[in-house]
Order: C-alpha cells, then sequence, then structure tokens
C-alpha cells in the first residue's frame, strides 16, 4: 500500500494501533474488534478498515474471520513520524470550521451538513467526517440523519466545570514552567509572545481580533509544560468554547480582549522576569477574569 499520501489521521491511527498491539497483556495476540478500535481511537470505521489492511500488509496482523491475530510485535520502522506534521486538509477544515464558530456563522442550534463543509473548505468529505467525529466526543456538536450535524447548547453547568478543570490543569501548568531553567527555549517562547502582546495593543482598536490566535499561542506554552498526554484533548475543547467563542457575544469584545490582554502582559513580564509569585498571582487573576467573562456569555449569564 502506498502511504505517501495518507493523511496524518491515518498516520496517527497506524502508531495508536500500534501502540494497542505492544500494550497487550502476556499471552493476549488478538486486536480489539473494528467497533471497539473506532471508540478507543475516535476514528470512523472506514478509517479503522484502512489501517487494519495496512497492517495486515505489513504482515503485523492477519484477519481470522473476526478476529485480527497478531503476527508480530511492531519494531520503530513500522511507525510513522507525525511529530508537528499534520496534513494540510486537515488542518484546513480545523481552521475552517472553527473560524465558521469565531465569525458567527455557525451558531447554536444551527444544521450543517459534511457535504457543504467538504465543498466550502475545498477538503474531502472523508476528512470533513473524520474531524467531526473527533470533535463530536466533545458534545459540542452531535450528528443527525443524512449526514448532518447540528451545534449543540451548553448551560452553565457545563461551563462552570470546564472552568473548574482548566484552572486545575493550567495553575499546575504553570508551576512546572517556573521550573524550567533559565536557558530553557521556552523563555524565548515567551519573549517573542511579549512582543506581539506590545505590538497588538498599540494598535488595540484596529487589531483586536488578533487577540484569540495570541491567547491559544500563550495557553498553549503553558499547558505543554504540564507533560501530560491527557491535557491536549482538553487543550483543544478549551480553545474551542473560550478562544473561538463559542455562543460569544460579541458586543463589547474590544473591551473584553484589552482587559484580557493586560493581563496576559502582566503574565509574561512575570514570568519572563522569574517573578515566580507575580506570576502565580497573575495567573489566578487571569483565570478568574476568563471565569467571569465565559459565564457572562453563555445565554447572558452572571456570574
Amino acid at each position: 500500500m502506498d502511504v505517501s499520501n495518507k493523511t496524518y489521521l491515518f498516520k496517527k491511527s497506524i502508531n495508536s494501533m500500534l501502540k494497542l498491539i505492544v500494550d497487550l497483556t502476556d499471552g493476549q495476540n488478538v486486536m480489539p474488534n473494528d467497533i471497539e478500535l473506532t471508540r478507543l481511537l475516535g476514528i470512523s470505521r472506514t478509517t479503522v478498515r484502512a489501517c487494519v489492511e495496512h497492517l495486515c500488509d505489513s504482515g503485523i496482523v492477519k484477519r481470522d474471520g473476526a478476529d485480527k491475530v497478531v503476527l508480530r510485535q511492531p519494531n520503530t520502522k513500522d511507525y510513522f513520524d507525525i511529530e508537528n506534521k499534520n496534513s494540510t486538509k486537515d488542518e484546513q477544515i480545523e481552521k475552517y470550521f472553527l473560524n465558521l464558530i469565531n465569525t458567527g456563522q455557525l451558531l447554536p442550534g444551527d444544521r450543517f451538513s459534511e457535504l457543504s463543509l467538504a465543498k466550502n473548505s475545498g477538503c474531502t468529505t472523508i476528512t470533513v467526517r473524520e474531524f467531526l467525529i473527533k470533535f463530536s466526543n466533545y458534545g459540542l456538536i452531535e450528528k443527525i440523519p443524512r449526514g448532518r450535524w447540528v451545534m449543540v447548547t451548553f448551560d452553565e453547568e457545563f461551563a462552570r466545570e470546564l472552568i473548574s478543570f482548566r484552572e486545575m490543569v493550567e495553575m499546575k501548568a504553570i508551576t512546572e514552567l517556573l521550573k524550567l531553567p533559565k536557558n530553557h527555549s521556552t523563555w524565548l517562547e515567551l519573549q517573542e509572545l511579549l512582543h506581539k502582546h506590545q505590538e497588538v495593543r498599540k494598535d488595540m482598536e484596529n487589531r483586536y481580533q488578533e487577540f484569540p490566535d495570541l491567547d491559544r499561542a500563550l495557553h498553549l506554552i503553558i499547558q505543554n509544560c504540564a507533560k501530560n498526554r491527557f491535557t491536549k484533548q482538553f487543550f483543544d475543547i478549551v480553545s474551542f468554547v473560550c478562544h473561538y467563542h463559542y455562543q460569544w457575544d460579541k458586543t463589547g469584545e474590544l473591551e473584553r480582549f484589552t482587559v484580557a490582554i493586560d493581563e496576559h502582559i502582566d503574565l509574561l513580564n512575570n514570568l519572563i522576569t522569574h517573578n515566580n509569585a507575580g506570576a502565580i498571582m497573575s495567573m489566578e487573576k487571569h483565570l478568574n477574569s476568563a471565569e467571569s467573562t465565559l459565564l457572562r456569555c453563555v445565554h447572558g449569564l452572571e456570574s
């Protein structure tokens, strides 16, 4: 099978299946069934079948009726190098979909089709479907008949649960960040990010819509310091809800972003100068502001 033009999702799914094989308990040599693989990996049955076919072609497994019997353990050559190499199409549909929400073109209760997303984003329906299946795990979109989906309305309880978990993850992450040696590359990243914040802040009235990208960049750097494999999925949903303003009331956006960017600059200054106590206080203040803002914007709730 020619894998040179396979998507990032395909390659990532192969790597995940190889890990499942490695993690099989002693004496077990049968992989989970297709339905279970779909659930475990968050992919479609079509992708599961394509991946299993690849593993069969590679001599790693063989089909024995409904079973997938492991013939050999994977070696390093069986894995794909996918570090920071998301395929263009996978990134393209994610960026396009989130932009629809950010610009108010998709609102809670709106319905949309895989076909229309594929046509308008320039991606294949398979790429679109895989993205939506993955995203549906967050409970913010739901599949309805005939290849259509609906944006789900979330309530105050959902928002508060998200905020509580976000605080737990990010406060832990920032304590790990503060332990980094002063020659670590992260400090240079933060310095560059501070400069970008300052440039936008100088012309906030005209450039305030650049803030969500700055927000995502800062929180991604912080969360990466947690070195916890489970935080990546959490970061995706926070980006969706908080950074791309799901159910966001656009009135007062400039003022909200101005407050937030000032909090970012204060936090970045404390981080870069290694003012640990100041950084913790700045982070707590920023997360509290984010909580108040999100609760005001979800159905007009007041915190």
